[in-house]
This record gives structure tokens, C-alpha cells and sequence, in this order.
């Protein structure tokens, strides 16, 4: 899994999903050709590509009508969702309707949204819409038993990818208890894996996500046991999505870049002014969306840190670009002042301890110290006493940032802060040399055995670093690592 992992940690969800759909809809005119399935292979191509290239069609114009940057993946993304439910159908005789469906798909993107984003599940509901005034909808031709290894094995990686399983599991149980011997040859994987799981309309809150599962599909199951509607299973993601947008699960801000500079070697600083305040935790994360031109395989969307704190007037952005970074830093550094982005998916529990009592050790590595920066400057402008011990680790002493307020911290609450520059630095060096090992940690830490620890840092170093733990007699229970769901490494 370690392999995949590291797979994983160089794409992005969205580049990782629009993959994941161009396989199957390979796959599937494969095995159409080889007559496994019962389908024209010309029929899925010709119906797809048409499907497909009315989704990007319409979303450039609505776009420019709307005056918004359009996202590359996403258009693709939900025509290929379009291709492999509502086919595979011959093309002039079924026009009107593979031509409406994706105009319903887009537009609903634009026009039926709450602060410019949208409510509804863009493909379930064209299919619904389509259903009403076209009398025909989807065939979910996808969901049979000589696809399901092919989804299923695509979409575990998938969730595997963005920490979606229990939104899944939530739906895909309770469909399993009441109707167990039809699984396989359903579309329930692919839904529950594709649809269920959109960023932008399913729960941002991990806490909510199972739930929102386990309601999605109780609502299924009780639209067929009580209404004629064949559609019961788009109408009961479109219903989920209602709700998820009463209790606010995902909010889009709007963010205008004030300033920027470079604070250490390859370490550059973005601070943001939002459109109206908004309320976070010290910790938590948000997508960044930067739709730019030449995008490479790592997408248009980012989960960054907020490295300020809720104290803060302005978002801190606080970013790493190497000297080959990808399109989108690229585009991130050289977005002029007074430019605007959008962020979604305000979430993650890697956030300030509530229990003040306990002792704490907080681990990071390199850009890892940007959820620790928010942190402490929350506890430090709020003047709360700590017991945190800080490891920080980098390779050289340059590329350590946000000193300033570490060295205010330790003044001023407690902190006790400890550097580790990985490559032995020349001259007099006051800090530790090395890797993080369970000696280091014995030194500095008093009740080692006690505390709770936070580690945030590049993939294979938090892996390493909460196994020296687990070796030591920590528990799991008390180790918690950051995660991005979209997280890549450039």
C-alpha cells in the first residue's frame, strides 16, 4: 500500500477521478468489442464523445456569460458521469436528449447555486430534469456484474485517495442489508464511489459524512418502496444535497490576494482578504480552486492549510514552490494582487487541542508547520498557557519560517520548541541534527509515554515518524497525522 500511496500523493483527486472514468469508459467499448458486453462499442464512443463535448461546450459558455474562470477537470468529468449512466444510445435518433442532458448538467452548475456554488449534484440532477420534461433518463448501463470489478477496484483507490470510505460504507450498507443479492449487478459501487462522494455537494465535515451516507440511502430505499418515479436514485441524491445545504456542510469564499512574498528559500507567503469574515478553527484546511491555462496532470485544485489564525483579519496562505513546480503553483505565484480565488471544503480534526491540560507534541516537517503556526499564534493571541512541545524539522536552518512568532510563544505561554535540520548545518549549530527517532523525542519530551502527538509533513515522514511512535508504546488514540484529501506534492 506504501507504493500506491506514494502514487496517490503525486495527483490530485479531480486529475485521479477524471482517470478513473476515462478507464472505465475504455474498458467498457473494449469488452463491447470483444462482445463480453452486450453494447455497440461505436454506440458508447460516439454517444460519449458527443456527451462530452457538449459538457465542455456549454460550460465555456456559460462561463463567459458569468464571467468565471471554468474548471478543466470538472467539465470532463461530469460528461464522462453523463456517458457511462445514460447510454449507451445511437446518436441522431436520440439528439435532443444526449444534447439537453448536458446543457442541464452545466447550467444547474451556474444558475440553481448558493454563494456561486452549486447545490446540486450536476449529473444526477440533468438526469432527473430530463426525466420530467424529456421522459427519459438514465439507464445507469454502467452498473452490471461484469463491470463491477473494474469499479470497484478503481473506486476503492479512489476513496482511498480523498478518506471517503465511511461516506460510501454509509450508503452502500444499508442498501446491502435491504437488498443484498442485487449489489453487484447494480450501480450502487459506482454511485456511492462517483456520485455520493462530489466534493461540492457532499459533506465537508468528516463527522457528518457517514450520515450523510446512511440518510442518502434510507431516502432511496424509501422512494421505491413508495413512489412509481423510476429516477428514485438521482431524486435521492438531489434530496441529500437539499438537506447537506440547509445544515451548510460546504461553503464557497471568495478571496482576494493582498499581498505576497517570499519568506525563505522556495517558501512563499500569500495573504488573503475574504469577501465577508468567515469563522475556522485553528488547523483546519481549504480547497483552492485556480483555474489556469496549460494545466498539467495535477489539476486546478489544492487543499492548502490556513496558516493564520481565526485572530487574524487576513487567510494566510503559506505555500512550498520547488523550482519545477507544477502548473499550479506556477499560477499561484504569479496571480497579480488584487486577483480573486475561490475556496470550498472548509474542514479537517487536525485542529487545536481542546483539553488545555494535557501535554502535546506537535511534529513537523518542512511545510508541515503551516497548521502548528495557526495554532500557536491562536493560542498566543489569546494568551493560553501551553504544554507543547514543538519538533521542527528541515533540511537546512533557511528554510525554517515563522520564527518570530515561535520564539514570541515560547516568551510568552510555554512553548518549548525544538529544531532539527536534517543535513548537519556549518558552524555552530544550537539545534538537533538528524531525523526524529525515539531518542530525540525521550530528550525533550518529559512523560513522552503521556502525551498526545500531532504530526503534519510530507507523506513518508509522517508514515515513519507514527511508527517510531507506535514502537515506543503510544497509542493510536493518541497520534493524530494531518491529511489532505487532495494532497499532492509539487
Amino acid at each position: 500500500m506504501k507504493l500506491i500511496d506514494n502514487l496517490l500523493n503525486g495527483i490530485t483527486m479531480y486529475r485521479l477521478m477524471l482517470y478513473y472514468l476515462s478507464l472505465l469508459f475504455g474498458v467498457a467499448i473494449i469488452l463491447s468489442f470483444l462482445q463480453i458486453l452486450p453494447y455497440n462499442p461505436w454506440g458508447i464512443f460516439v454517444s460519449g464523445f458527443y456527451i462530452i463535448a457538449m459538457c465542455y461546450a456549454t460550460n465555456q459558455l456559460f462561463a463567459y456569460l458569468f464571467k468565471v474562470k471554468p474548471n478543466y477537470e470538472s467539465q470532463f468529468i461530469t460528461g464522462l458521469i453523463l456517458s457511462l449512466i445514460i447510454g449507451p444510445l445511437p446518436l441522431l435518433p436520440n439528439i435532443l436528449f444526449l444534447t439537453v442532458t448536458p446543457i442541464l448538467a452545466m447550467a444547474s452548475k451556474y444558475i440553481i447555486n448558493f454563494q456561486k456554488q452549486h447545490i446540486f449534484n450536476p449529473a444526477a440532477f440533468a438526469v432527473v430534469a430530463a426525466a420530467i420534461f424529456l421522459g427519459k433518463g438514465a439507464s445507469w448501463w454502467i452498473g452490471n456484474t461484469v463491470m463491477a470489478p473494474f469499479v470497484i477496484l478503481g473506486g476503492v483507490i479512489l476513496l482511498r485517495k480523498i478518506h471517503r470510505f465511511d461516506l460510501s460504507l454509509g450508503f452502500l450498507i444499508p442498501y446491502l442489508l435491504f437488498y443484498p443479492q442485487t449489489l453487484l449487478a447494480s450501480p450502487m459501487f459506482f454511485f456511492s464511489f462517483v456520485m455520493l462522494t462530489e466534493p461540492l455537494t457532499s459533506p465537508a465535515n468528516r463527522n457528518f459524512r457517514m450520515y450523510y451516507g446512511i440518510f442518502t440511502a434510507l431516502v432511496f430505499i424509501m422512494l421505491l418502496k413508495i413512489t412509481p418515479f423510476p429516477y428514485t436514485l438521482e431524486l435521492s441524491l438531489l434530496i441529500a444535497n437539499v438537506v447537506g445545504r440547509v445544515v451548510r456542510f460546504n461553503t464557497k469564499y471568495t478571496l482576494t490576494l493582498k499581498r505576497k512574498k517570499e519568506i525563505a528559500p522556495t517558501i512563499w507567503e500569500f495573504f488573503f482578504e475574504p469577501l465577508r469574515p468567515f469563522q475556522f478553527i485553528a488547523g483546519q484546511f481549504l480547497e483552492w480552486s485556480l483555474p489556469h491555462k496549460g494545466a498539467d496532470s495535477r489539476g486546478t485544485r489544492r487543499f492548502f492549510t490556513i496558516a493564520s489564525s481565526p485572530t487574524e483579519k487576513e487567510i494566510l496562505l503559506t505555500v512550498k514552490i520547488p523550482a519545477k513546480p507544477s502548473s499550479f503553483k506556477s499560477a499561484l505565484k504569479d496571480l497579480p494582487v488584487g486577483e480573486s480565488v475561490y475556496t470550498t471544503s472548509l474542514e479537517g480534526d487536525f485542529t487545536e487541542p481542546k483539553e488545555k491540560d494535557e501535554n502535546y507534541v506537535f511534529i513537523a516537517g518542512g511545510i508541515g508547520i503551516t497548521p502548528f503556526r495557526s495554532i500557536i499564534k491562536h493560542l498566543l493571541d489569546t494568551n493560553t498557557q501551553t504544554h507543547i512541545t514543538l519538533f521542527y524539522s528541515a533540511r537546512v536552518p533557511l528554510e525554517f519560517v515563522f520564527k518570530d512568532i515561535f520564539s514570541e510563544a515560547e516568551r510568552k505561554i510555554g512553548l518549548k520548541i525544538v529544531y532539527i535540520a536534517s543535513e548537519k548545518p556549518r558552524g555552530n549549530w544550537p539545534g538537533e541534527v538528524g531525523h526524529i527517532d525515539e531518542q530525540m523525542i525521550r530528550r525533550h519530551v518529559k512523560d513522552a509515554l503521556l502525551s498526545f502527538y500531532y504530526i503534519s509533513g510530507p507523506a513518508a515522514m509522517v508514515l515513519a515518524i507514527e511508527k517510531v511512535l507506535v514502537d515506543m508504546g503510544i497509542q493510536k488514540l493518541h497520534i493524530r497525522t494531518d491529511y489532505f484529501p487532495g494532497y499532492t506534492t509539487t
